[in-house]
């Protein structure tokens, strides 16, 4: 598998520190409004990603943070409550990382390994400020903020590609009291009236924004880990600080192997964002259309290029939904149609082979999802009109190949068992294949119509039981 890699601007062969193990931090979102469809892209096409891997046989261990303190989120509450910002700040956050959660479950994004916050960290991050204030590569400001200082560190900008002189001559930032530098940057933050702190050596006050990233990321996945990933705004600064960081506190050459940046989400040409007043709530689209017509609406841009968002876009994505559905609801309802043996070879492979080169590619989801929807139709056009003409086997490979790369893409997903069902379902299959063992045919048979009855259609290939679910809730 080759990836384009931030850091060396090249393509490059993906492989990990430890084999079989991959282990990626996605900056998470700051909790202070609702997400848009730019977040949302990010996190499913990570998803995405993590999925591939792990049908590759990697173990994929994936950490996304939550800036749970942060001025947008202390500004946010002082516009709702006034006087008890103070106490109530913690609102805002829970609010918007429950909304999060809720999102990112109709997107069908799989679960973490680890959600870490800034506000459960804060003392692992003083630590941190401490060693590097020890080690000369950050001083303590007249008013107790901490800095680090940037010039003290070789190669900064060689993430962004940019020249520390350029960069000093070109910056416009606002002036900060005892900072020496003006791309130098706080690491502790003093505590203003009304604000949150926490206790540290030099001042109340709180972790500033690139400190957390490197201390939550090594604590959970170790330095230097396989793949770092976000937007393509978080490239410079936020990223290239983290780099800049772990290379003053651990000597390494880089936090991780392979930096891995999403491109922006655009409307009528533009940028989405605030300032042009084109942000597109997640909520407001999912409301309209189903998680996984948005997932592929995604997958239909390369992960690095901009995507153009319309309503028109998700329509196509939806017409396109249907039609995976169609074949996978017909070609497991055909399965008994099947015969014993294969009188006709069908040409299938070729969408399988195709998906997985596709995305071997640098990751081109849009080929890959041209090759799904391919196969959907190929299923449609061909093998439900020879399924006669082939093994059971061979269609319930077809079938299953089918349902891999669907998976991948994180579309089909209302064809699972649901949750609740799923241990209950493998349990009565156990025991089903024990009573066809000692040649108790009725049960058996009786558990197969009762599965059935629920939409669980099973398929016995000698040993082996496949099953399938029929039966999903609607998109909504």
């Amino acid at each position: 598998m080759r990836i384009y890699n931030t850091a060396t601007r090249q393509v490059e062969e993906f492989a990990t520190y430890v084999p079989g193990l991959a282990r990626g931090y996605v900056c998470g979102i700051t909790p202070y409004d609702h997400m848009h469809v730019g977040h949302g892209r990010v996190y499913a096409l990570f998803d995405m990603f993590r999925r591939y891997l792990e049908s590759r046989g990697y173990e994929v261990r994936l950490a996304i943070n939550f800036t749970d303190v942060d001025d947008k989120i202390i500004n946010r509450a002082r516009e709702e409550f006034g006087s008890e910002a103070y106490r109530r700040w913690r609102d805002v956050a829970e609010r918007y990382i429950a909304e999060f959660f809720e999102l990112a479950g109709r997107l069908f994004i799989k679960p973490a390994h680890a959600y870490p916050r800034v506000t459960e960290n804060i003392e692992d991050m003083v630590s941190w400020i401490a060693r590097l204030v020890e080690r000369g590569h950050a001083y303590v400001a007249p008013d107790g903020s901490v800095y680090f200082e940037v010039s003290k560190v070789p190669g900064y900008g060689s993430l962004s590609g940019q020249k520390i002189e350029e960069l000093v001559a070109g910056a416009r930032v606002e002036p900060e009291p005892g900072k020496r530098n003006p791309l130098d940057f706080a690491l502790w933050k003093s505590w203003s009236p009304g604000e949150p702190w926490w206790p540290s050596p030099w001042c109340p006050g709180r972790p500033g924004w690139h400190l957390e990233c490197v201390v939550m990321s090594a604590k959970y996945l170790g330095v230097p880990f396989d793949f770092h990933g976000g937007g393509a705004d978080l490239v410079f600064p936020h990223h290239e600080n983290e780099i800049a960081i772990a290379r003053a506190y651990f000597g390494v050459e880089s936090l991780a192997r392979y930096w891995i940046h999403v491109g922006y989400v655009t409307v009528r040409g533009e940028k989405m964002s605030k300032s042009f007043g084109n942000v597109v709530p997640l909520r407001d689209v999912l409301a309209r259309h189903s998680g996984e017509a948005l997932r592929l609406a995604y997958a239909m841009s390369h992960y690095r290029k901009p995507m153009e968002f319309s309503f028109e876009l998700l329509e196509r994505a939806e017409d396109i939904v249907r039609t995976l559905y169609a074949a996978y609801d017909e070609l497991s309802q055909a399965l008994a149609d099947a015969g014993d043996a294969d009188r006709e070879a069908l040409e299938y492979e070729k969408y399988v082979e195709g998906f997985r080169a596709a995305l071997e590619d640098d990751f081109s989801t849009p080929e890959a999802a041209q090759h799904l929807y391919g196969l959907a139709r190929y299923i449609i056009s061909t093998v439900l009109h020879r399924v006669d003409r082939i093994s059971r086997e061979t269609a319930m490979s077809i079938l299953s190949k089918y349902v891999e790369m669907a998976d991948v893409l994180g579309v089909l997903e209302r064809r699972r068992v649901p949750r609740e069902l799923d241990d209950a379902i493998k349990a009565a299959v156990e025991v089903r294949a024990r009573l066809r063992q000692e040649r108790h045919y009725p049960l058996a048979d009786y558990i197969r119509q009762r599965l059935a009855s629920i939409g669980v259609e099973l398929h016995d290939f000698g040993p082996r039981t496949y099953y399938t679910y029929r039966r999903r809730p609607p998109a909504s």
